[in-house]
């Protein structure tokens, strides 16, 4: 059939064309469409100590730091590695680099050096700020970086100095920043398409791809989220936001870095994610925003310590990065009953909101991603025929719009794979729409599990699954069956810690009892052929999404018992 373009009912906003850093923090008055907001409002917090930087301490130390890194002969497109976790210092680092107009390219605080190289050697990074913890990594990894970095251009992510790292020439970010520049760099017209930010995809499938977001990428998606997104309250009383989630990752440089700071909102940084650290916060804070990802919500309902803290402040919980299932949301809600859960959807390529909702919205709309952002043309096609669905059928969701990347930095080959002629992007995903405009994801394309012709979505499976009361966390891939020449479903689980499992006959029973759980809920096609393994933890990125490569990788070694798993022969199906 011919083409379906599906457009957002949201009322599309003007989308300018400048820095990011003018758009948050202008020069001057009418530089930026945001509101002038007061520059004595708080606008990020430090949970462990309750230290804060307003929004006029941001804009000052951005342009010390713009003053400092060109003292070191740092220039207007080179890039800077960031490492290390969420602080104060990762914040200032991030605003600084963008006033002097260097390039952000964070990374995973979990790689290994050799995964820490090949970013630094893709993204040719020559400034790093650097989480101290983190510096006999850094030195292990030299021995794979292509090329020098001065030790000059090595930064310390901390408020204090060390003596013996002061002895060898590595400074804090404090100690580089100069007196204030009088202007940040600009990006006006066309300059707003360079590269602003150059993140890295997760990784679930071969190295990580630089993904070059633009400063048109970064203004666009914050104006039409401002449009579609939960509308936060600036000033006392407002909101706030809880900031936990990795500022590496796109999803918190733009609703944790960057969107709460355009709606004059604070952000409580954390770290990580613990979950006493969490609690304390919420309480001490009155947070009233939460950020998670699904393995938090998770955490959520079955916390024994949540009944210990006043969580009445909160009233919304935004999931993104991966699926959160209906079952999921509403086990939350049952603990955090003044919340509404929202969620979004999107991917780094594309700065990453394509889809999401409000609270005013979000009733009875569990397990739906919400509706398209302004801004985006979006159409549904089918993986099989590369023709557009039939309204109401799932298909491979294609996007344009002015927050799709530029492209993966210095990979030609993979860009071409992704973007399809009119500048669509492909995003892998298999989603549905209903006649209201509102989407649902039905799986990732490349992870749907085929069953003797049958499509087997694993995100329906891990959802059912950890519905049973004795499964805390789940993740499904399909696994080769050489006698019935199919892939299968297989689960991998680990059980709720009341479970105490000693021996294996134990395994064998609860194994067989979850198995009988799912088999009586699903389709013939859909059940656990491929058995069942217990584990102690479920690989996942950062970010919070299952590791199938990983889960497949242990499928091909057999290391575990399977339980329940068909032989040779099986079901007529």
């Amino acid at each position: 059939m011919a083409p379906t373009y599906y457009e957002s009912d949201h009322v599309a906003p003007f989308l300018p064309q400048q820095s990011i850093f003018d758009y948050l923090l202008p020069s001057h008055p009418g530089v930026s469409p945001l509101p002038d907001w007061d520059p004595s409002l708080p606008a990020f917090i430090d949970a462990s100590d309750g230290r804060t930087l307003s929004r006029a301490d941001l804009r000052e130390n951005a342009l010390r730091l713009k003053t400092g890194l060109n003292a070191l002969g740092v220039k207007r497109g080179n890039v800077a590695c960031l490492w290390g976790m969420n602080s104060l210092e990762y914040v200032q680092a991030v605003y600084g680099c963008l006033a002097a107009g260097v390039v952000v390219s964070p990374a995973n605080v979990a790689y290994s050096p050799e995964e820490l190289a090949h970013q630094i050697n893709n993204s040719g990074a020559s400034v790093v700020f650097i989480q101290p913890a983190l510096l006999p990594l850094l030195d292990k990894a030299r021995a794979h970086i292509k090329h020098k970095i001065d030790p000059a251009h090595v930064i310390l992510l901390r408020a204090t100095q060390d003596k013996e790292l002061a002895a060898a020439g590595i400074k804090t970010i404090y100690e580089v920043y100069g007196t204030p520049a009088a202007e940040a760099e600009h990006f006006d017209g066309s300059d707003s398409l360079e590269t602003a930010w150059l993140c890295y995809s997760s990784g679930t499938t071969g190295l990580p791809k630089g993904v070059m977001t633009t400063h048109w990428n970064l203004t666009s998606q914050l104006q039409v989220s401002n449009v579609a997104y939960e509308t936060l309250q600036s000033g006392p009383g407002g909101d706030v936001v809880m900031g936990s989630v990795p500022m590496s990752h796109i999803y918190g440089v733009t609703l944790s870095l960057l969107q709460p700071f355009s709606m004059g909102v604070p952000v409580v940084i954390l770290p990580k994610f613990e979950e006493i650290a969490a609690l304390e916060a919420i309480q001490k804070y009155k947070i009233t925003h939460l950020l998670l990802v699904p393995p938090l919500f998770l955490l959520f309902v079955h916390s024994k310590n949540l009944d210990k803290y006043d969580l009445s402040s909160v009233r919304t919980a935004m999931s993104g990065a991966a699926p959160l299932s209906r079952e999921l949301s509403e086990a939350f809600l049952a603990r955090i009953p003044t919340a509404v859960a929202l969620q979004g959807y999107g991917m780094t390529e594309t700065t990453p909101n394509i889809c999401t909702m409000n609270r005013s919205e979000a009733a009875g709309r569990d397990g739906w991603v919400g509706r398209l952002v302004p801004s985006y043309q979006a159409r549904l096609v089918s993986p099989d025929t590369g023709l557009d669905v039939a309204p109401g059928e799932p298909g491979e969701l294609w996007v344009r719009g002015p927050s799709v990347m530029k492209g993966y930095h210095n990979n030609p080959e993979a860009t071409a794979a992704t973007m399809a002629p009119g500048g669509w992007l492909k995003t892998g995903d298999v989603l549905v729409r209903d006649e209201h405009g509102w989407y649902k994801v039905v799986d990732r394309l490349k992870e749907l599990i085929k069953y003797k012709g049958f499509q087997v979505p694993p995100a329906e499976l891990e959802a059912l699954l950890i519905q049973h009361p004795h499964v805390a966390d789940a993740g499904v891939v399909g696994v080769w069956n050489d006698a019935q020449v199919t892939e299968m479903p297989r689960a991998y689980i680990v059980p709720h810690e009341s479970l105490k499992i000693a021996t294996e006959g134990e395994a064998a029973s609860f194994a067989a009892h979850v198995q009988r759980f799912v088999h009586d809920k699903v389709a013939q096609h859909k059940k656990l052929r491929g058995g069942l393994v217990i584990l102690d933890a479920i690989p996942k990125s950062p970010s919070g999404k299952i590791l199938r490569k990983d889960l497949r990788t242990r499928a091909g070694k057999e290391t575990e018992p399977v339980w329940g798993a068909t032989r040779d022969r099986e079901s007529k199906l």
